[in-house]
């Protein structure tokens, strides 16, 4: 994936997100080839902010972690289309400011687990934060908590 590449609304997926977290941070997935994944966050709001100001380090985490997580869930022989994180590693390296992108792809697949990497740039194309996760695949009905 190339990270310069601009977001445009043509190229993403703007159906509402099924998680309201995500609706609610204002993340929006693009389409993307099977074990792959980019979200967006076109508008870093001040709520979501520190004080540096800078993303929040549970807005970079959430970034990353879903896009990992999307990426294990979009392999065509992907088990299930879902997947839960069983550990992540993160990694900040610069204030996360502007419009964000995570891009997640898939390092490993078995029939159980999927191991994936992230990284979270800026509008400049720079990484902010990486991360590397394990996911497990959800078998198990969907429900609310």
């Amino acid at each position: 994936m190339n990270a310069r590449q601009a977001f445009t609304p043509d190229s993403a997926r703007m159906t509402p997100d099924p998680i309201p977290f995500l609706r609610l941070l204002g993340m929006v997935e693009e389409d993307t080839p099977g074990g792959q994944c980019r979200m967006h966050l076109p508008d870093l709001r001040e709520d979501l902010c520190n004080q540096l100001p800078a993303a929040h380090g549970g807005v970079i985490m959430t970034l990353l972690d879903v896009a990992m997580a999307r990426a294990a869930t979009s392999v065509p022989d992907a088990p299930s289309r879902t997947a839960v994180t069983v550990e992540m590693s993160s990694r900040f390296l610069h204030p996360g400011r502007g419009p964000l992108v995570a891009e997640g792809f898939v390092l490993n697949q078995t029939r159980s687990l999927c191991t994936c990497q992230a990284n979270v740039l800026n509008a400049e194309g720079r990484i902010v934060a990486t991360a590397m996760g394990t996911f497990k695949y959800w078998h198990a009905p969907l429900g609310r908590p």
